[in-house]
């Protein structure tokens, strides 16, 4: 199948189908691509609080339409009640109640219940006449085309036949071979959809998942930009300059998860081993050293990390000089002593310590434990990864938050305020270029908001 893109050449790869590289000089910021998705389905805590179709959550004072005919689907208007209707709704209306009662829904997680729904309507929308036939399938329309041309991802047996669908009453069962032929390419084909990094919904993005390889040292991220009476569509973002030429790549997964966490699950979703400079940095670490159990220990190397990162990586107070790169990815030239820090429970730790105390107090210890966080961040993301910006950004309110609840005068204060505005520039810089996104407001408001009570 033949792909015109913009911005984007497929090219052979010596692995992979192909790799998409940079037709042009792509800055930090471009939209890459933007992928419309093909169907999506809400998490359940978000039913009712979202619009089924276009997403947007209802503006204050406005409540959601629910379907008068299953009361299970809520809708912001009648333009999206009627084109989710058309486009599978009508056919499952009477059936999904019963579906949703059924012990094998009920049996299932609330992730599994959501990828359930979104097969159902998969199926519904590639065969809405029950004529399960691919090709005639393909000529559908160019989503329902890309996903077709999509690779089959690694199945268990019979997983595909575990899933209960829903399915129109009256209507044919739909051929097994087909339903495996379409989970084939569904499990490892479908997005956990975010607003602001807050997951709230899975989606079919077909031609994101054809185009793009993935690496744990990503120079491109996705992003969801809800639009009102339109499906949820996918932006790729560009994290950084990119040269004619030069591979663009996605991350499939977290980078900051264990190297055996982000192994095992991507051979086990995708059936490929990766050998990013990440993962090859992390495989010859293996196994790495133990914490130290002394809290003065921790402390040491702690202290260690953080002035590797704000000599060579990124500039992690107000008052220090701007860091002098390595000219190579942070990680690389990263102290061995310091390696004890990337193991599997130290970060989740530290973010749930720095979490608590950022909200709940002692502001004075909550900035110490996230300026650590940022620095293992920096370690472990590519720069203006979006979730340093939103770190960043906590660490501005943590700051701000210091001064209004100690009020200490003079020196202190000062201090508490440039390390505020600080944190802010970083967060502004990182979430600039990602842009837009999700629902309104969220962190590019609140540094807007901000902003203004540091003038």
């Amino acid at each position: 199948m033949e792909y015109a893109l913009d911005n984007v050449h497929l090219a052979p790869h010596p692995i992979a189908r192909t790799q998409a590289t940079a037709a042009r000089l792509l800055r930090a910021g471009a939209i890459v691509l933007a992928a419309p998705a093909l169907t999506t389905a809400l998490i359940p805590s978000q039913k009712g609080e979202r619009c089924d179709h276009c997403h947007r959550a209802p503006a204050e004072g406005r409540r959601l339409s629910k379907c008068t005919g299953c009361a299970a689907f809520w809708y912001c208007g009648t333009a999206c009640q009627t084109k989710q209707w058309h486009a599978h709704h009508r056919r499952i209306c009477r059936r999904y109640n019963s579906y949703a009662a059924s012990p094998e829904w009920q049996a299932m997680p609330p992730e599994q219940r959501t990828d359930a729904l979104l097969l159902s309507q998969l199926l519904l929308e590639a065969f809405p006449k029950d004529e399960f036939d691919i090709a005639g399938a393909a000529r559908r329309s160019d989503a329902v085309a890309h996903f077709f041309d999509l690779r089959k991802g690694p199945v268990v047996p019979d997983s595909a036949a575990r899933i209960p669908l829903c399915r129109p009453s009256g209507a044919a069962a739909a051929p097994q071979d087909i339903v495996e032929d379409v989970f084939a390419r569904f499990g490892n084909n479908n997005f956990v959809v975010q607003s602001h990094l807050n997951a709230y919904a899975h989606g079919v993005f077909p031609l994101a998942s054809r185009v793009f390889n993935h690496s744990c040292v990503p120079n491109c991220v996705p992003k969801y930009i809800i639009t009102p009476t339109e499906l949820v569509t996918m932006e790729i973002v560009a994290l950084r300059d990119v040269d004619p030429g030069e591979e663009l790549t996605l991350p499939y997964l977290d980078p900051a998860l264990p190297f055996d966490i982000r192994q095992r699950a991507l051979q086990e979703s995708y059936g490929f081993a990766c050998n990013c400079a990440l993962c090859t940095f992390q495989r010859a670490a293996s196994p790495l050293p133990p914490l130290p159990a002394a809290p003065a220990q921790l402390a040491a190397l702690e202290t260690r990390l953080c002035q590797y990162v704000s000599a060579h990586v990124l500039q992690l107070d107000p008052s220090a000089p701007p860091p002098v790169s390595t000219g190579a990815d942070a990680f690389s030239s990263l102290p061995r002593a310091v390696l004890p820090l990337l193991g599997a429970g130290y970060l989740p730790a530290l973010s749930e310590r720095f979490s608590q105390a950022s909200h709940e107090g002692p502001y004075d210890q909550a900035l110490p434990i996230g300026r650590v966080l940022l620095a293992l961040y920096a370690v472990l993301y590519p720069p203006n990864y979006p979730q340093i910006g939103l770190h960043a950004l906590e660490l501005a309110k943590t700051a701000w938050n210091a001064t209004v609840a100690d009020a200490r005068p003079g020196a202190d204060m000062q201090r508490l305020e440039d390390a505020a505005r600080h944190y802010l520039a970083l967060a502004a810089r990182v979430l600039g270029t990602y842009g837009p996104e999700g629902d309104a407001g969220g962190p590019l408001e609140e540094l807007r908001a901000l902003r203004e009570l540091l003038a």
